[in-house]
Formats: C-alpha cells, structure tokens, sequence
C-alpha cells in the first residue's frame, strides 16, 4: 500500500490507546515508522449538507494540524540525542500522517529491560531526567510518558534512553482544551490531567511528565508500583486527589523515597523541578544510604514539612 511518499512494509496496525495506526514504511531506500492518527479526519470538499457541520469539523483538523506542527518543530530543537523526532507531518486521503525514525528491533523499553541492578537504575532514571530536562527547556510536556514510551539505548560506556511517542505531547505554552484532545495511560496520569479529562479547570504543566516519572522511578527500582493504601483506589492519581497514603518500598534508599514521594505529590508545584531531579540522580561517590543517616544529606533540598509527606 502507497501512503503518499511512503510505501507501507507491514498492515497499519492500532497503537496503544487506539488513537492512532501504524506501519514500517519505505522511502528512498530508507526505513520509517509511519503513523496513521484515526481522529480527527478532514471533512471532504464535496460534503455540504451541513455547512456548518463542515465548518467544526475543519476548524478542529486545522486546530491539529497547528499545534502538531509546533510540537513537532520544538522537537527538532531539543539538545542532543534524546529523543525520536517527527520527520513528516502530512494528510493523505483526509488523514493526518507522521513520520518518525525506524528503530530495528527487537530493542529494549523500561517496559522489556526486566530487573536492573541498583546502579543501572540510578543511571538509567539520570539520564531518563536528563532528557526530561532537555525537552522541558524547549517548552515541551510528553504528557504520555511510561516505561514503553522511553527506548533503552545501549552504549560503548553505558546506558542512556530516548524518549518516543509524542501523540499526546503538547507545548507548555498551549496546552489542549478540550477534553477530547487529552489522553494518558492511568497507569502514570497525573492528577491534573485527570481533572482537565473531566472537564475541570486545572493547569497542565510539565510537572505531569514530573508524576509519571516518580511512579517509573519506583517501578524500575523495585520492580512494582507504590503500593495505594485505600483499596478505594486503583490508580495513583486517584490516591493524590483523595490525599491518600502511599506506600513505598523500603528498598529505596532514603534520597530515592524522598524524590519520588515529593514526584508523586498532588500539587504539582510540591513536585521537584528537572534540576534537582538530576543532582539527586547524579553518579554518587558512594552508594545511596539506606537509613535515616542519609537525611543529613539531603537537607539543603527539603523543606522541613516537605519531610513529612
């Protein structure tokens, strides 16, 4: 099958949410993934029973098409290798289309890497903060992120992610309205993001991405979620806006506890900033204390009542 430019190597198949289709294209000898959004479609030219009808339908796909192609230029000026940018942007037949880098695969995920040590974990959340603070500079919210969503690449010297699948991401500056137009796995939804599903006001931030990353910091450093202590609740999100308690595995060395308990905060203004989460998750000159000797330590970042939480 020819979608413009592109010839398609394998069916069009639904990604994650639903929300969008894709395939491994080919063009000019060059491997891409090629992207297939199902909503929203322009509305033909020959469909005029219902002008007015028309007229919403078109003003929403042109909505799109602005702030996807803002998004996607704002990618293109994010420092250094950490993220997989879109290369094209179009419609064809009425559908919008983007085109991003072919990964071979198989290749690793913080979905698929498995156990890690305590050291590869520490190196791998850095760099993961390392990247969030790249693509928060240029004014970008991933708004989607989780373990499948951050590519494990695999160095001469190490480790280091990159981040994928910006479906859902938006500029900070103008973040979507309409409830319709926000999606999030509820794994790793932040509160705020909730509420604005919900129809009600709350501001979307770069802190959402700041969320996520706490419950994935927790994730790949014990293997499981932080533990809702009300059965009332299943999700995270829902556990910070009822101000329910959350358990953490005293595995964590005490530094990890603190930052992904402030990470994990209903107000996203408690939450830490992309600066502090990389000093935290710098290279130690010793390995993280477990006890309460380590609070010592951390005291020039805490507030006193932060502590507490």
């Amino acid at each position: 099958m020819q979608i413009g430019a592109y010839k398609c190597l394998t069916p069009l198949l639904t990604a994650g949410s639903g929300s969008a289709r894709w395939c491994v294209a080919l063009r000019e000898g060059q491997r891409y993934f090629l992207k297939q959004f199902l909503t929203p479609v322009e509305p033909p030219i020959t469909s005029a029973r219902n002008p007015a009808l028309r007229k919403r339908q078109q003003d929403r796909c042109d909505a799109f098409r602005e702030r996807k192609q803002a998004l996607y230029a704002a990618l293109h000026c994010v420092l250094g290798d950490c993220v997989v940018p879109v290369h094209d942007f179009f419609t064809h037949e009425g559908r919008f289309y983007a085109v991003s880098e072919y990964i071979p695969t198989p290749f690793d995920t913080f979905e698929t890497i498995g156990a890690v040590s305590p050291r590869v974990a520490r190196e791998l959340l850095y760099s993961l903060a390392s990247c969030l603070g790249k693509l928060h500079t240029q004014g970008i919210v991933h708004a989607d992120l989780k373990p499948e969503h951050i590519v494990v690449v695999r160095e001469n010297d190490g480790l280091r992610v990159r981040l994928v699948d910006f479906d859902s991401g938006f500029l900070e500056s103008a973040p979507p309205e309409e409830a319709r137009d926000i999606e999030g796995d509820p794994v790793y939804l932040a509160p705020e993001t909730f509420l604005c599903m919900t129809g009600q006001p709350a501001p979307r931030t770069r802190k959402v991405d700041t969320f996520a990353f706490g419950a994935i910091a927790h994730r790949l450093w014990t293997g499981s979620l932080p533990n809702v202590v009300s059965s009332d609740h299943t999700y995270l999100y829902e556990a910070a806006l009822a101000g329910d308690v959350l358990r953490l595995d005293d595995r964590l060395p005490t530094a990890y506890n603190w930052l992904i308990r402030k990470s994990l905060s209903r107000m996203p203004e408690d939450r830490p900033s992309d600066t502090m989460l990389e000093r935290l998750l710098s290279s130690p000159r010793e390995a993280p204390r477990t006890s309460g000797e380590a609070v010592n330590s951390l005291s020039r970042f805490m507030k006193r009542e932060g502590w507490r939480l």
